[in-house]
């Protein structure tokens, strides 16, 4: 392929300067000479798929017409950039250049192969391959890999109408092996393709990769994998020569190029869904039923044992990660014959291994060896060979085995939750009445399964008291709180299949434990060290008593078992009981944190195995625990459940776990009907509600987080609301501290509540007030803590959002507002007579009116923290508005015929603060560009925009702000930009067409440029990007299409103008259909249609991959006139919109 760089007028870069300019863009430390370099490579190398903000530049409404991207002369279409590209690809030697050009060279192929003529297509892949063969071979592994998948994207690309371009594959398979080099090559490449087909390219190509995938998937995968089991077997014949020999020396790099081969061919999405995660079939490799010739065959298993036996790390652990993913195979795949042939063997080979220790030595053959009995025993039952005598063989060396794994907890960490699902899948299948039975091995795992647990417990009591000497160089085990759970919840599983002895070691471990906490805590032996020790090592068993509570299964439960539950809750509560006398003695070491963690979770699991709805149904648990404890009854349970994470609460510092999971637990209490119902008879609870205040839990002293504090508060206050007919003055006593905290800070001046003594107390008194607020959801109940707060108290909050000197108690201040605006599940839906509305209407717009006067007056000075001092309390306005619009509990229009001027300021700061920052600020601030669209969508909704002092100024920042936020990260933003485009434009067109002369009309009428440049780039948008929101784009076009018909149509025959030749018949025809789907009247029939039309041209542009080029210097066509036939169509808005 030759490049025709020389010619034209432009000047002719030379090779060094291309050189240099793709070295400067991807290793340049200075972002101005990355972004110069990018833009000169983009000159001599477009891919016509930029983004097109970067041709437009600013976003200024008087930039007029759409920018073009200069390219070099020569380049007319992307058959010359791919030209162009290529010719550089063979001619420099740089990987900077190299890895450059190939991902340039991806996009290009990506988006506009399909305009590239047929020859040029053949052309650009054979010269693909022959620089990959010849020029990269010795390049980095990364740069092989970037151009073979490129070129895996024109083969894809080119599957069903060049048929030939499959031979690229063929050639790879069937081709002679010829040197090392040149094998490995080629195991690189199939590797590359194989990654290519089975990455997920961009929804607009899915439909046709998935019917590409499908043929090669069932031809041209299966060949690849043949091919590297062939190369395996050949490199381990060599290595059998032994590993000094010639042979051999050669074949280890082959060896595991063609293992990571068979890996991507394995983890092929052969079936092309994601199964459910949380079943045993997401670990199935779904093998199509062809390839049973290849696997279903003698010896198939051989190689691989073989091949691990006779290889060294890393290249064994290669063989056994392989082995997990052959193990993974579908059950369904073999048929009976073949399937107990394949698990005989597996299991010999695994149980060779075992028993020989073969290789166990390396940590990374050792940890898959463990993943290979979960995945096996996850896929197969075994129950084919139970009866054999290799699966007892099988089940006495993983025994064994795992006797001694568990005790490797140090060294290999990662292992222990598969070591253990294997048991816990043998004890899930296994029956207790075949325990003796050795024919089957009922009695090896008979004896395991009490041995597992007993063995993981004292292994993990051993690494923590070697964690805590410091005996240990990894961290304690009780650290990774989710590993401990995960792990803890097989031990469980294990257990509950044979809970008679399971429970029993549990027990037994538990109380042995307890008896020598005892015994260190009363003679003091071994001093305080001992003590701190011991609490470590308790926190095991009481972790594993409350995982096997947890694993309880009501359908399935005996009484005998629940009584066994009993016991160990019981067992469980004395130790409890004698820690909390130690956390309250003269013991001078704090208590340990991870037993805290333990009893709390005790408590969970009991409380959601036998509380509540199921607790009637397993009477004999309270049986036993009256006659060991005496709590004879559910609700006896949940009032020690409640006194311990109150003793939590008074015991353990703010930011430990425990007051966290604690404060969870509470919340879990009360969160259920029948639970709140149940705690409210508790005098334990009737005591909290008296006396629930920091005096009593030094916690809320200090704890700054509002989650934490809401979720207390909002707990308390779900069970003083249990009923709406809560008593006054059980109310009012709730109230007190409040009242009292209140009161006392009204009473100070100005410069006391800003002394940092006191402005600590200010904050945690309005959020614990705003979470207590959040959880009331019943109107009188809501009637009932305004009644308490306004108006006396209500000058706290006043005053906290006018005190500027600290910007926490004004966000504090703010946050309260805005939940006591909030019209949460209706509560503010006050009575016709009530003026309650009216007032938090008034007090709220008085806050917005007087914290965003103070950001105004503050101007652009320079903060700290910008955001946390100055945007984050904007943010909270703008939430605290769109909940008193939407909150509809005001009648808001009739505030101007009453000269009430509440509504006036609200609106008129929102917009002014609106004007004053940056448009780029405030959506690089994600919270605020969130409040800000969600704000303009409720303030200029139909039903409000008349309201609105909208100016010019403001109007025109609102449109700049909705351009912006088209490319938000999320896209409910982008939505309502669109939604805020589309209520202004759509009152401005109905307002025109009514013969109104309001001022929305004239401001849209006369800045038509705003218009234009809003039409412009939203039809750039549908036309050039792939958004999921289509739908809300469609809306506020339809609206600009109506203003200026014309203009849409200019822009779109320009749009038109700049494609190929190739493109352009079909995107006529889909832009007609499109363009001429409905009259241009604003009605909700035509609305409607447009919006249709606009889905059926995305699914036509996406069957013809009609993917748009971007405007470039060489690409202008012929002038195309898209609806000639259409130019009398309704005009009758722009008539209106233009008198």
């Amino acid at each position: 392929m030759h490049s025709n760089l020389g010619a034209g007028g432009a000047q002719q870069p030379t090779l060094e300067q291309l050189d240099k300019w793709c070295e400067q863009a991807l290793s340049s430390p200075t972002a101005d000479v990355r972004g110069e370099a990018e833009r000169r490579l983009r000159y001599y190398f477009p891919t016509f798929s930029e983004s097109l903000a970067e041709l437009e530049g600013s976003y200024g409404f008087s930039a007029g017409h759409d920018r073009v991207m200069a390219v070099f002369p020569t380049i007319k279409g992307p058959a010359d950039a791919a030209q162009l590209m290529t010719w550089f690809l063979h001619q420099t030697s740089a990987v900077f250049s190299l890895t450059y050009v190939v991902r340039r060279l991806r996009t290009l192929v990506l988006n506009h192969l399909g305009v590239i003529p047929d020859d040029l297509k053949t052309d650009l892949r054979n010269s693909l391959f022959g620089a990959i063969r010849e020029k990269l071979a010795d390049k980095p592994a990364f740069l092989i890999n970037d151009a073979t998948r490129t070129l895996a994207l024109v083969v894809m690309f080119a599957w069903f109408d060049m048929p030939e371009a499959r031979n690229v594959i063929d050639s790879l398979v069937e081709g002679p092996a010829g040197s090392h080099q040149e094998e490995l090559l080629g195991l690189q490449m199939m590797r590359a393709f194989v990654e290519e087909f089975n990455h997920e390219l961009p929804p607009k190509y899915l439909s046709k990769q998935k019917r590409v995938v499908v043929t090669f998937r069932d031809k041209q995968l299966k060949a690849i994998y043949e091919y590297a089991l062939g190369a395996m077997r050949r490199a381990v014949g060599a290595l059998a020569q032994g590993p000094e020999s010639a042979a051999a020396a050669g074949s280890r790099v082959i060896l595991s190029q063609a293992l990571l081969l068979q890996k991507e061919c394995l983890g092929f999405d052969f079936i092309g869904l994601a199964p459910d995660e949380a079943s045993d079939d997401a670990v199935a490799i779904q093998i199509p039923s062809p390839w049973k010739d290849m696997i279903q065959t003698d010896g198939f298993l051989d190689a691989y044992f073989d091949g691990y036996k006779h290889s060294e790390p890393p290249i064994s652990g290669q063989f056994m990660e392989t082995l997990v993913q052959v193990a993974s195979i579908r059950r369904s795949f073999y048929m009976e014959a073949v399937r107990i042939k394949f698990v005989k063997r597996m299991s010999e080979g695994i149980a060779e291994i075992l028993e020989g220790a073969i290789g166990l030595e390396d940590v990374d053959n050792y940890h898959h060896l463990c993943r290979l009995l979960a995945r096996f025993r996850c896929i197969h039952t075994l129950v084919e060979i139970e009866e054999a005598p290799v699966y007892r063989r099988l089940m006495e060396a993983t025994a064994a085995f795992t006797m001694t794994g568990l005790t490797l907890w140090e060294w290999s960490p990662n292992s222990m939750a598969p070591l253990l699902t294997f048991w816990a899948k043998v004890a899930a299948s296994h029956d207790s009445r075949d325990n003796t039975n050795v024919a089957i091995a009922g009695d090896v795992i008979a004896q395991t399964l009490p041995r597992v647990a007993r063995e993981y417990l004292r292994a993990m009591v051993l690494a923590t008291s070697r964690a805590a000497s410091g005996e240990s160089v990894a961290d304690s085990p009780l650290e990774d709180t989710g590993a401990l759970l995960e792990n803890m919840g097989f031990v469980a599983a294990i257990a509950r299949s044979s809970y008679g002895t399971c429970s029993t070691v549990v027990l037994e471990t538990l109380s042995e434990m307890a008896g020598k906490y005892q015994e260190t805590l009363r003679t003091g032996q071994g001093g305080q060290d001992a003590v701190v020790v011991l609490e470590g090592q308790l926190a095991w068993p009481v972790y594993a008593a409350a995982q096997c509570i947890a694993a309880r299964q009501p359908y399935r439960s005996q009484s005998e078992d629940d009584e066994r539950d009993a016991e160990l809750f019981a067992t469980g509560l004395e130790l409890d009981r004698l820690v909390q006398q130690r956390i309250q003695s003269s013991i001078g070491v704090p208590p340990c944190e991870a037993l805290e963690m333990a009893f709390i979770q005790l408590y969970i699991s009991f409380r959601a195995s036998y509380v509540g709805e199921q607790g009637c149904r397993a009477p004999s648990v309270y049986t036993k625990l009256s006659a060991l404890v005496g709590l004879p009854d559910g609700l006896n349970v949940l009032e020690l459940t409640l006194q311990r994470v109150l003793f939590t609460f008074r015991s353990w510092p703010p930011k430990s776990p425990a007051i966290r999971q604690s404060l969870q637990l509470l919340h879990d209490m009360t969160a259920g009907y029948v639970g709140m119902r149940h705690l409210a008879q508790l005098d334990t609870v009737k005591l909290l509600l008296r006396n629930h205040g920091s005096e009593h839990f030094p916690f809320l002293h200090s704890i700054d987080e509002y989650k934490l504090r809401a979720q207390y508060y909002g707990s308390l206050g779900r069970v003083l609301f249990t009923t709406d007919a809560v008593q006054p003055a059980h109310f009012a006593e709730f109230m007190q501290p409040w009242a009292l905290a209140v009161d006392e800070l009204l009473g100070m001046s100005d410069t006391q509540l800003a002394q940092d003594t006191v402005r600590p107390g200010l904050v945690h008194t309005l959020r614990d007030l705003r979470g207590f607020l959040a959880a009331v959801s019943s109107k009188a109940n809501y009637v009932r803590v305004f009644e308490w707060l306004y108006p006396a108290r209500f000058r706290l909050v006043q005053r906290a959002v006018q005190m500027s000197s600290d910007v926490r108690v004004q966000i504090a201040g703010l946050k309260f507002m805005a939940e006591l605006v909030y019209n949460r599940t209706q509560r503010m839906n006050f009575d016709v007579s009530s003026a309650n509305g009216i007032l938090i209407f008034r007090e709220a717009s008085q806050a917005i009116w007087e914290y965003g006067s103070a950001v105004l007056r503050a101007g652009t000075a320079p903060v700290h923290d910008v955001y946390k001092e100055r945007y984050k309390g904007v943010a909270v306005c703008f939430d605290i508005l769109v909940r008193l619009i939407a909150g509809k509990y005001v009648a808001i229009g009739v505030m101007p015929l009453y000269g009430d001027v509440a509504l006036e300021r609200a609106y008129q700061t929102v917009l002014e603060l609106l004007c004053h920052f940056p448009v780029a600020d405030i959506i690089a601030y994600p919270k605020l560009g969130k409040a800000a669209m969600a704000m303009l969508d409720v303030l200029l909704a139909k039903s409000n925009i008349s309201l609105v002092p909208l100016g010019e100024p403001a109007y025109e920042q609102i449109m700049r702000l909705c351009v912006e936020a088209f490319d938000h990260a999320e896209t409910p933003v982008s939505s309502n930009a669109c939604s805020v485009i589309d209520g202004v434009l759509t009152a401005a067109i109905e307002g025109a067409e009514a013969g109104r002369a309001d001022e929305l009309v004239a401001l849209v009428r006369g800045r038509s440029d705003v218009t234009q440049y809003l039409l412009r780039t939203i039809l750039n948008i549908v036309l050039f990007e792939d958004r999921p929101n289509d739908w809300s784009f469609s809306r506020p076009l339809f609206c600009l299409m109506v203003l200026d018909r014309e203009f849409a149509l200019q822009h779109t025959g320009q749009v038109v103008q700049y494609q190929p030749a190739e493109r352009r018949d079909d995107l006529v025809a889909a832009l007609k259909e499109l363009l001429s789907a409905t009259d241009y009247v604003l009605t909700t029939k035509n609305r409607d249609a447009f919006t249709n039309a606009l889905a059926h041209y995305r699914k036509e542009v996406a069957v013809k991959n009609l993917v748009l080029m971007v405007p470039t210097t060489q690409t202008l066509g012929a002038p195309v006139d898209l609806l000639k036939s259409k130019a009398h169509a309704t005009a009758a808005p722009e008539a209106a919109m233009a008198d």
